[in-house]
């Protein structure tokens, strides 16, 4: 049968709460055709559990289904295509359902995955459900709090790997040369945890004692796959956890898949998790690239207790599971050893987007309500993320590892393979603590934004007469907090004095402070425990300008470069005063962590806040710059990242030129990648220089993988070419492209600055389309498509205005108002810097 009406794929908070009460004691088994090649799967699953009465539903997004029998007898589905109902007068104490069906795969990146492989034609699948997906590939009750067993059966073709979340246990020959795959029962876990890997896939084996350990990927990259660092990563942190939560892992196998064409970084299905593959490098990674994949290894594997293990009841805790295991991650990857900079990523990729999420007018409380799956979409941000893992790390700093420890060694026996809440989790970490955390959970996950910290201090001969700390609060969230911080005293020549503090009401004197030598710099969250923009005083901000190199610390001396850069986007210091500074100082910067702030800070500012008519300029100065860095740092990662930041602002014909010498005939110690290559090539096609298409050609001959398809796409898109323009638009809006990822490709070369004239038309149509794309396209495609899309090459009042237009209409969800919001303050934003930056007088061409 087919739908009755078109699908409403959506659950509220309240109709989850109503059914958790309702249903119960769940079991899925699960039996799934797949046929190499097919548009289509078919399924066959048997749904058990019992019913407390009333009427209640399934999900399920399916194409058809093809037999329906309840308890035992047949019948017909009331079905709109997104929800099955189920009356309560069919249902007894203890139930059975049975449900045949087809349906076709997803080219999102949600879903049930299928991937075609152009380098070789092998086809992969795969799953992907956090948060609301898991009904794309079996009816069921789709909410984290309805946990279940699973027994699954997978026929496919003989050939292929198949992995799931149980372990194999029997394998049949069937007539058509396919066979079946039969793993075994789990044990209960929520739905959007389950997981089927089909496909061509290579894999690597090993174990950690009793515990199998599987890495999967691409037969076509199986040659770069660089299995045993990510083993020995794995084992340490199967050890690590199982001492700091004092629970063995509780999943029996464990099973790590990368796959194309994936949305995140990492998804913590139980015992088999899935991972982006392009972080199996095709090119030798840097180390920042080593770390970010180790992060994500660290992350998944400790959402196997804290998420997994234990899990949310509902998606306003998204936040505990995700800010949790990303703080923890990066605890064990210290514990570890082998990343020295793993501080300095997480102030980098955590606190420096919490902080610019949490100053948006959409800034929401870390503990927030989330009425409705739609709203979970919206919540996968800096906030849950960046915020809530730095506020646990301040909480740990408050009351002590061993606290932090026993608290979190209680939550895990008390709630084992079943739902907790926030309070759960607070109500043990206070019993191993010792202290009342309702007040601060008060004041830290029950409030939205962020405090700014500063020093206030004077001097008398040679010694400091006293030292404040002074924190305060926006207007719009006017709410103080503890901080528990160490305030560096930092004499001339670099070296800090240390004193701990602690600051709760609006001005707290610094215990210690008076009496001490006069220090040249002052900074109030020495080691990054707080969670608080600084605000540096003015003779700290002159000195730190001036001797940026001297700071002795390299965690201190990249939150200075960070707290520098707030002062851009707060309007204190001008995006060109800032660049300036970055020509002077950042070429001497020899910490990797640290240079990839700077570079990537300088490119934003470039991009938004530099006015419009010093733009080439700038960015031709950062070129220079980054030419004369990869001549001074020494060879490697060093001189790979200012390559890279002089690829990204190679904007002008001589600009481009200069690029491509670098990347044809690279100097010593500079690894230039197959990246880099394609970024040379698109912009040669961007600016229509002759030569362009051998170059690109060339580059494609190189690289004929699913990266080459993207990268052709883009560079099509990028022609200074109306009637190619035109063309790109089409396809881009009516599913011209086979996959989401090839759209965003495409989306990406649309809009640029260069073309400005060229694209004009289209801006408005971009508007125009937003509301109906937002309604047809899926959250994450929507999303995506915004933000890839954005006409960013146009910061000014009348862009502004097209977004009010878009906000002022009645017709438009959650996702994308937010969206629009956002994007209306960062041009608010962008155009106040641009236009203090235009009051400074010195020609940019000209500053020192």
């Amino acid at each position: 049968m087919e739908p009755t009406v078109a699908p409403r794929d959506r659950l509220t908070l309240e109709e989850a709460r109503r059914r958790a009460e309702q249903v119960s004691n769940i079991a899925y088994v699960l039996d799934l055709d797949l046929q190499a090649g097919a548009k289509v799967f078919h399924g066959d699953v048997t749904i058990t559990f019992d019913h407390a009465g009333g009427d209640t539903f399934l999900e399920w997004m399916g194409g058809r289904i093809d037999r329906f029998v309840v308890n035992g007898s047949e019948a017909e589905a009331d079905w709109d295509g997104g929800r099955i109902t189920l009356p309560g007068a069919v249902l007894g104490e203890r139930n059975e359902i049975h449900v045949s069906y087809e349906r076709a795969y997803d080219h999102t990146g949600e879903g049930f995955h299928q991937f075609s492989d152009p380098e070789d034609g092998a086809e992969y699948l795969y799953t992907q459900f956090e948060p609301y997906s898991a009904h794309r590939l079996f009816p069921c009750f789709d909410q984290p709090d309805l946990k279940a067993t699973y027994r699954v059966a997978v026929s496919a073709p003989a050939e292929w790997v198949v992995v799931s979340a149980g372990a194999e246990i029997d394998r049949q020959a069937l007539p058509d040369g396919r066979t079946r795959r039969l793993f075994a029962e789990t044990v209960p876990f929520s739905t959007y945890l389950m997981s089927v890997f089909a496909g061509a896939y290579a894999g690597v084996h090993d174990h950690h004692g009793d515990i199998p350990l599987g890495i999967y990927c691409r037969r076509s990259l199986f040659r770069y796959l660089d299995a045993e660092p990510m083993f020995a990563v794995t084992k340490a942190g199967i050890d690590f956890y199982q001492d700091l939560f004092d629970q063995p892992y509780p999943f029996g196998k464990y099973d790590q898949i990368f796959v194309p064409e994936f949305n995140w970084g990492g998804m913590e299905n139980v015992a088999a998790i899935g991972y982006t593959d392009t972080v199996v490098f095709r090119d030798p990674p840097t180390e920042d690239q080593l770390t970010r994949r180790a992060e994500y290894l660290m992350h998944e594997l400790a959402h196997m207790w804290f998420g997994d293990l234990v899990t949310m009841r509902w998606w306003n805790d998204l936040w505990l599971n995700e800010s949790f295991a990303s703080y923890v991650a990066y605890l064990a990857l210290d514990h570890i050893g082998g990343f020295p900079g793993i501080w300095l990523d997480f102030h980098t990729r955590m606190k420096l987007w919490a902080y610019r999420e949490d100053q948006r007018p959409t800034t929401h409380r870390i503990a927030d309500e989330v009425p409705s799956t739609d709203e979970t979409f919206l919540n996968f941000d800096g906030i849950t993320y960046g915020k809530g893992a730095a506020v646990l790390k301040q909480l740990v700093a408050a009351i002590g590892p061993d606290a932090f420890r026993t608290g979190l060694q209680t939550y895990f026996r008390r709630h084992r393979f079943g739902n907790a809440s926030l309070a759960d989790f607070l109500a043990a970490l206070q019993e191993g603590s010792g202290v009342d955390l309702v007040h601060w959970a008060a004041r830290w996950l029950r409030t939205a934004s962020l405090n700014t910290l500063a020093a206030e201090w004077q001097v008398e001969g040679n010694r400091l007469a006293r030292l404040d700390l002074v924190q305060t609060a926006p207007e719009e969230h006017p709410v103080l907090r503890p901080h528990h911080v160490e305030v560096a005293l930092v004499a001339a020549d670099g070296k800090p004095k240390v004193l701990p503090a602690t600051i709760s009401a609006e001005r707290s004197p610094l215990t210690g402070a008076a009496g001490l030598a006069a220090p040249s710099f002052v900074y109030p969250n020495f080691n990054d425990h707080g969670y608080a923009k600084v605000a540096l005083d003015p003779v700290s901000t002159a000195w730190a300008r001036g001797n940026l190199g001297r700071i002795a610390s390299p965690l201190l001396r990249q939150q200075v470069w960070g707290s520098l850069w707030e002062m851009v986007r707060d309007r204190l210091l001008s995006s060109t005063d800032y660049l300036n500074l970055v020509r002077r100082s950042g070429g001497a910067e020899k910490v990797l962590p640290v240079v990839e702030l700077i570079t990537e800070t300088a490119a934003s500012a470039i991009a938004r806040y530099v006015p419009e008519e010093r733009i080439d300029a700038e960015a031709h100065l950062l070129v220079e710059a980054a030419r004369a860095a990869i001549d001074l740092v020494p060879p490697g990662d060093l001189r790979v990242l200012w390559g890279r930041a002089l690829l990204g602002q190679a904007r002008s014909a001589e600009d481009a030129r200069l690029a491509a010498t670098l990347v044809d005939v690279p100097p010593d110690g500079l690894a230039v990648d197959q990246d880099m290559r394609w970024g040379v090539a698109v912009t040669w096609v961007a600016l229509g220089l002759d030569g362009a298409d051998d170059r690109l050609a060339s580059e494609r001959e190189r690289d004929s993988s699913d990266r080459g398809d993207r990268a052709m796409v883009t560079a099509e898109a990028s022609r200074p070419d109306p009637a190619v323009k035109e063309e790109v638009w089409q396809r881009l809006h009516g599913g011209g492209y086979p996959s989401l990822h090839l759209t965003l490709a495409a989306a990406r070369g649309f809009f640029r600055r260069s073309q400005r004239d060229l694209v004009e038309g289209f801006v408005p149509r971009f508007f125009e389309g937003l509301p109906g794309l937002f309604t047809e396209w899926e959250a994450e495609a929507s999303r995506a498509y915004f933000r890839t899309l954005f006409p960013w090459h146009r910061i000014e009042p009348s862009t502004r205005e097209m977004v009010d237009g878009v906000l002022g209409r009645g017709d438009i969800g959650p996702m994308l108002r937010r969206l629009l919001v956002e994007t209306a303050d960062d041009l608010d934003r962008a155009l106040k810097c641009r236009e203090m930056a235009m009051g400074e007088q010195m020609p940019a061409a000209t500053q020192a």
